[in-house]
């Protein structure tokens, strides 16, 4: 009996409602283009998005980051190499740090959808979306040697070890 009871109670807490995550994503997840058609009905929607930072601006009661908006991988890294769809604005009411959310560095937040908020861009002025923050993620800057190829005969784990334990290698 105590084992069902247990089962039951697992069963039941897999079932409830889960926040959604910045690293996982959700089956009704919202694009960004989805919500920059009818900003109305999304109003108050949770949203899970990412880019690269375009401008930092802290101001004495909240900060605001504009995003140069790119499509996430199911994990919610920014693939950079995409389209864009264009630029939102997320805004929080904590200090954000330009240092640590400083230009041209890859973001993921989840927020809240608010409004269209006019912006100047160069010459020009767009309506982006306005989310407020609830969650972000600052993705390390790539590595450029990070893009090389595995080689097993020069990387990790298997340096020193050699042919037959010698503890070098053939060219």
């Amino acid at each position: 009996m105590r084992f069902l009871t247990v089962l039951l109670m697992f069963t039941l807490t897999a079932c409830a409602a889960t926040k959604p995550s910045i690293h996982a994503k959700s089956n009704h997840e919202l694009t960004y283009e989805q919500v920059v058609s009818n900003i109305e009905t999304y109003q108050q929607q949770t949203v899970r998005w990412g880019g690269i930072i375009a401008a930092v601006a802290n101001y004495e009661n909240f900060s605001e980051l504009t995003i140069v908006q790119f499509p996430l991988t199911r994990y919610g890294v920014p693939i950079t190499t995409e389209k864009s769809a264009g630029r939102f604005i997320v805004r929080s009411d904590d200090f954000l740090d330009p240092i640590i959310y400083s230009p041209e560095k890859r973001v993921t937040f989840l927020g809240t959808v608010q409004s269209l908020q006019l912006q100047k861009v160069d010459q020009k002025m767009l309506s982006l979306p306005l989310i407020t923050l609830d969650e972000s993620h600052v993705w390390p800057q790539k590595d450029p040697e990070s893009s090389r190829p595995y080689n097993p005969k020069h990387d990790a784990p298997f340096l020193g070890y050699g042919y037959y334990g010698t503890g070098s290698y053939s060219p």
